[in-house]
């Protein structure tokens, strides 16, 4: 089964969907012993940033004090579509199970029918799709999310032609959306498990005492991305990728089209990001436009992707140790005294030396084929 996206129309969400409004609750201490889901503004996990005892959602306030609301009133059904409105902004996620949930999310119901897991799934995928358009200075809160569109299938006679509903139940126009070709659509989808032809190879232990500190700027041509408001995109033919603040989908916020006077940076580039999922750091392999306070990493010499990958993830690290939002911002040093230490080439363990000192004022050299023969001696590597 193909999608035809330009056979989709767009839907109001108050057309479509029930929106709730999570509860404005305190998070209470957790035992570790529940079962049920908390449902938080974050970018993984599936939104699940706790789960909880009855007792322990039935116990809670806003204020940790007595008054306290009833339970029905911190409890939702499942088989909702949760979008985050604040925080990580816009990412939905479907839940098949009672949960409990903040004030920073909205739970989705199908006000004809009901959710189920195929159809909950394709949803939030839609919408996360669109997200790029929101962020902590545009929350997606609910006087917004009740003016929103999501764009689906809908459903055609036999001739091809639209069904269009006389009552516009669904659309001013009167198109239906067609959740039994979603269902099946996701139901066709299929997946091997994933193999590898890399086995019992022992990577090569790190000896990080002989490692060497390395500015970024001296490893990487540096720079501030594009800085695109993603209000001021569109997608009505879309050529580049939009990379964000994200921390999932390789940073990925949206498809756009090209954009007049803004030029591309080239594939093979290195994103990072400044704030949101501050220090998400992702090899791009396609053209892009970055949003605001996202930084590139350009190859001053040539390395290969496995290379790329190893100072990645050493990247990440040394974000998530040294710098944090509203403290010690990362866009204040990422192109003046970052630094991440690194294998250097030695011969019979005494360093190599470069007399011009390209990499560092001492002189040593990053051992980019150590760092890719590493990489490459992971299992799935070849995988990548």
């Amino acid at each position: 089964m193909n999608l035809n996206l330009n056979k989709w129309k767009y839907f109001d969400f108050v057309k479509i969907f029930d929106i709730r409004k999570g509860f404005y609750n305190k998070k209470p201490d957790a035992s570790g012993m529940g079962e049920i889901n908390f449902i938080g503004a974050t970018d993984h996990n599936n939104g699940v940033t706790e789960k909880y005892t009855m007792e322990e959602i039935a116990n809670a306030s806003k204020t940790g004090d007595p008054p306290n609301e009833v339970l029905s009133k911190k409890l939702f059904p499942a088989h909702a579509v949760c979008v985050t409105n604040n925080g990580s902004v816009g990412y939905a996620y479907y839940q098949d199970k009672p949960f409990t949930c903040s004030h920073d999310v909205n739970p989705l119901y199908l006000i004809d029918g009901e959710f189920n897991t195929y159809t909950g799934l394709f949803v939030a995928t839609v919408i996360m799709h669109d997200r790029y358009r929101w962020g902590y200075g545009r929350k997606w809160r609910p006087e917004r999310m009740v003016k929103s569109k999501i764009k689906l299938p809908i459903k055609y006679d036999e001739v091809g032609a639209p069904i269009i509903d006389g009552a516009k139940t669904y659309s001013e126009d009167g198109y239906v959306p067609d959740w039994d070709f979603i269902e099946q659509y996701m139901k066709s989808l299929h997946h091997k498990p994933i193999t590898t032809k890399v086995a019992d190879v022992t990577p090569r232990p790190f000896e990080t005492d002989k490692w060497q500190e390395f500015f970024l700027h001296r490893i990487f041509k540096v720079s501030m991305g594009n800085g695109i408001d993603a209000i001021s995109t569109t997608n009505n033919n879309p050529k580049y990728n939009y990379i964000g603040r994200e921390g999932n989908n390789n940073g990925v916020a949206g498809f756009v089209d090209e954009i007049d006077g803004s030029n591309p940076f080239p594939s093979g580039a290195i994103t990072l990001a400044l704030g949101g999922s501050l220090g998400a750091c992702f090899l791009q392999k396609y053209p892009f436009y970055t949003a605001q306070n996202v930084g590139v990493l350009q190859e001053k010499v040539q390395m290969s992707d496995y290379t790329k990958l190893f100072l990645i993830t050493l990247i990440q690290k040394e974000c998530k140790i040294k710098y944090q939002a509203f403290g010690r911002e990362l866009n204040a040093h990422f192109r003046k005294d970052f630094t991440i230490k690194l294998p250097i080439k030695q011969h019979e363990d005494e360093a190599i030396l470069d007399e011009t000192c390209e990499f560092s004022d001492e002189g040593y050299i990053p051992d980019w084929e150590w760092m890719e023969n590493y990489i490459k001696s992971l299992p799935y590597s070849d995988r990548i």
